[in-house]
C-alpha cells in the first residue's frame, strides 16, 4: 500500500488568507482542491509538499454566474456540478461534455474545474511508484536527467490529459490568478507551455480562482475524445470545437482545439 508522506494541513476560509499562507510557506506548499490528482501524486512521491492548503471552504470559489456580458465559474466548482447542471449543457455544451467524460461519478464529485485545468502532465514512465521509477534511474520530470519517452530530448515529453482545457479554450475562456501581490487575468490558450515539466504559466504563489467567459450567446460547441477504454480513462486524443452562428445560419466565428 502506498502511503501519503507527512504534511501540515491548513484550511483557510477566504482567498486572501489562502494566498497569504501560500506565500508564507513558499514552494514547499501546494493548494488542495479535490485532491484527485495531487494526493495520488504524493503517494507516488511525484509531489511532496510539506503543507497542503485546502480550498474547499474558501468563500467565492464555488460560485457560478451566467450574465449577458461576462460569465464566471469558481475554480472549486466540481466536475460533477458541471456535468449535472443544465445551464452548462445548454450554454457551454463542450464544457458539459468534457466534464461528463472525466473518470467516474465518484471522482467527478470531488474533482474541481481549477484542479483539472492544472492537472499534472502524464507519461508511462513518470506515472509509476517511487520504487519503480528509482529502479530505472528516475526521469527528467522528477529527480532525473533523462526523458525516457525520448532520451535525446532536452525537454520533458509528458503530456497534458485535462479534458476541460480544450473545451474551455474553444469557448474563449480566460482565468483569474490571485497571489498576495495582486491578481492577473490570462487567456487560457496562453496558460499552457509545450514542456511536460514546466507545463503551466501559474507561479508557485498563485491560486487559480475562477474561469471567465464572454457571453456564450450564439455559440455552439462540442467536445470529443479518444480513449483506450470506453470509460474511466484519460484521453489519448481530444478535440473541441466552437462556432458562433448568426440567426440566418452564417458562421461568424469558429475555433477548433487539438491539444
Amino acid at each position: 500500500m502506498m502511503r501519503l508522506p507527512l504534511f501540515v494541513f491548513r484550511a483557510p476560509f477566504t482567498l486572501e488568507e489562502a494566498v497569504c499562507v501560500l506565500a508564507g510557506e513558499g514552494p514547499a506548499a501546494a493548494p488542495l482542491a479535490g485532491g484527485t490528482d495531487l494526493l495520488p501524486n504524493m503517494k507516488r512521491r511525484q509531489q511532496v509538499p510539506r503543507t497542503l492548503i485546502s480550498l474547499r471552504r474558501v468563500a467565492g470559489l464555488h460560485e457560478v454566474s451566467f450574465a449577458p456580458s461576462v460569465s464566471r465559474i469558481g475554480a472549486s466548482t466540481t466536475l460533477g456540478q458541471i456535468a449535472t447542471d443544465p445551464r452548462f449543457r445548454i450554454n457551454m455544451t463542450a464544457l458539459w461534455q468534457a466534464a461528463s467524460q472525466v473518470a467516474t461519478p465518484q471522482i467527478r464529485n470531488m474533482a474541481t474545474l481549477g484542479g483539472n485545468l492544472c492537472l499534472d502532465t502524464r507519461c508511462n514512465y513518470y506515472d509509476q511508484s517511487y520504487e519503480w521509477r528509482k529502479s530505472i534511474d528516475f526521469c527528467l520530470k522528477k529527480d532525473g536527467t533523462t526523458c525516457w519517452v525520448a532520451p535525446g530530448s532536452p525537454k520533458c515529453m509528458a503530456v497534458s490529459s485535462a479534458d476541460t482545457a480544450p473545451a474551455l479554450i474553444a469557448l474563449g475562456a480566460s482565468i483569474r490568478l490571485v497571489s498576495r501581490s495582486g491578481e492577473r487575468e490570462l487567456r487560457l490558450a496562453n496558460f499552457y507551455n509545450n514542456d511536460g515539466r514546466d507545463y503551466i504559466q501559474k507561479r508557485p504563489d498563485e491560486i487559480l480562482a475562477e474561469v471567465v467567459f464572454d457571453s456564450p450567446h450564439g455559440w455552439k460547441s462540442t467536445y470529443w475524445k479518444l480513449r483506450r477504454r470506453g470509460s474511466f480513462d484519460f484521453p489519448v486524443l481530444s478535440v473541441a470545437a466552437a462556432a458562433r452562428i448568426s440567426r440566418n445560419g452564417t458562421v461568424e466565428d469558429a475555433r477548433i482545439v487539438l491539444p
